[in-house]
């Protein structure tokens, strides 16, 4: 049945994203937010939301880094300013062409672009870091384990700080390293100390620890114990693609949701979910469209048998978990769809809850929306037209708009939305 918002929306689509695009001079204190033009569902009123983009990405200019290195890294952090500085070097980060740099770290200007889409809440990850030498990389890597480590402390030390001057608006995501369990454990609680909001999962490189390796149930066990979620971001693990390059970009293209989606599987196989049942994983701009199909090709593997599953029973190697991959997908997984569009998975996969559909489906409560602010492949500014896509479709009732757009996010990512309500009256809009 067609969802009675669909139509106003569809008359008045193009309206919309007129009247939206023209808040984009508007400032944070504007007193009316963009306003979506839909009609109440049967029986019901018509209630105010506002978007938690599930991602956003910012960093420090490269010379603020050093109020947040350590003393005995500053010659090093000096030497690693002056060389970029002598070559004229960017600034880190990919920023959309036309954005201001600084919006990766200047808080009231990130806040007034955000508000200008209906934006009220951000979960952050990098765009940079310290001691970072290839720019256009969200999260790099380094000459060791020690620089390694200084890099990452030095960034969570400095999105503590970016996330406090908007509180209750910002999750940030930690970084943090497998290759050390037990410094793990303490990164994690150091978050959570911190006012941070969820820890982005390390990138398996090769060598590394896999996902379903019982090594990292103390990680798995210190994100439930803090009350903190764990996010695989798009991209993560991937290799360097030489030489550069059309094919090495479109190669990435291609592959980048194995790189950034491996840990779903291995987590599910390894019985992970099974012994943290209370532990929450959000799979974020990588994609979603390989989630239904890898769900349901594991469950037909672990199901009917196959040659794979019977050469493990000959090599007495039994499965640790009791559920379907679909069951542990409903219970501990989200999908951060970001940049946001409806066709990067189908909006009927979206319209119920997960456990409701015969098949696989991702699911109303396991969907989350994302800008990707500033990168350049970001909707910004043109939110307006995904968010009027998103309410319009005939499969997606506003209760399922609210809960993709806002609700699900904040219950993952810790936002209070009653303490977000003016903030939501101010700049956000109808569904």
């Amino acid at each position: 049945m067609r969802h009675p918002a669909c139509g106003a929306l569809t008359r008045h689509n193009d309206d919309l994203v007129r009247r939206w695009s023209e808040l984009d001079a508007a400032t944070p204190t504007m007193t009316g937010g963009p306003h979506v033009d839909s009609r109440p569902e049967q029986g019901g009123t018509m209630a105010r939301t506002a978007i938690v983009s599930v991602d956003g990405h910012v960093t420090a200019s490269r010379s603020d880094y050093r109020d947040y290195v350590e003393r005995q890294y500053l010659g090093v952090f000096d030497e690693w300013v002056s060389y970029h500085e002598a070559r004229g070097a960017a600034e880190p980060g990919g920023v959309q062409p036309g954005l201001d740099v600084a919006s990766q770290w200047d808080s009231d200007l990130r806040l007034k672009d955000m508000e200008t889409q209906g934006v009220v809440a951000e979960v952050l990850f990098p765009n940079g870091m310290p001691f970072q030498m290839a720019p256009a990389d969200d999260v790099d890597t380094f000459s060791g384990p020690e620089l390694d480590r200084e890099a990452r402390m030095a960034y969570n030390r400095w999105l503590a700080d970016f996330c406090a001057q908007a509180p209750g608006r910002r999750a940030g995501q930690a970084l943090i390293s497998f290759d050390d369990v037990g410094e793990a454990v303490k990164d994690v609680h150091w978050a959570r100390e911190h006012g941070l909001g969820g820890i982005m999962m390390p990138a398996l490189l090769p060598g590394g620890v896999f996902f379903f390796d019982p090594a990292l149930d103390p990680v798995w066990a210190a994100c439930v114990d803090v009350d903190l979620p764990i996010s695989q971001h798009g991209g993560s693990g991937a290799p360097t693609y030489a030489p550069p390059g059309f094919a090495a970009i479109m190669t990435l293209a291609l592959e980048h949701s194995f790189y950034s989606g491996r840990s779903l599987g291995q987590m599910i196989l390894g019985g992970v979910f099974e012994r943290f049942p209370a532990l929450r994983v959000a799979f974020v701009e990588t994609e979603a469209d390989w989630i239904g199909p890898a769900i349901r090709k594991l469950d037909r593997r672990l199901q009917w048998g196959d040659d794979w599953t019977g050469w493990a029973k000959t090599m007495q190697r039994q499965r640790t978990f009791t559920r379907q991959a679909r069951d542990y997908w409903a219970d501990n997984c989200l999908a951060g769809i970001s940049p946001f569009t409806i066709d990067q998975v189908p909006m009927e996969e979206l319209a119920r809850p997960s456990a409701d559909y015969e098949g696989f489906a991702i699911g109303c409560d396991n969907a989350m929306f994302g800008v990707d602010y500033p990168h350049f492949e970001s909707i910004f500014p043109g939110t307006a037209a995904q968010v009027a896509d998103l309410v319009g479709h005939p499969s997606i009732s506003a209760e399922v708009s609210r809960k993709i757009l806002c609700e699900n996010a904040a219950r993952v990512y810790g936002f209070d939305l009653e303490r977000l309500k003016p903030d939501i009256e101010r700049v956000g809009f109808e569904v």
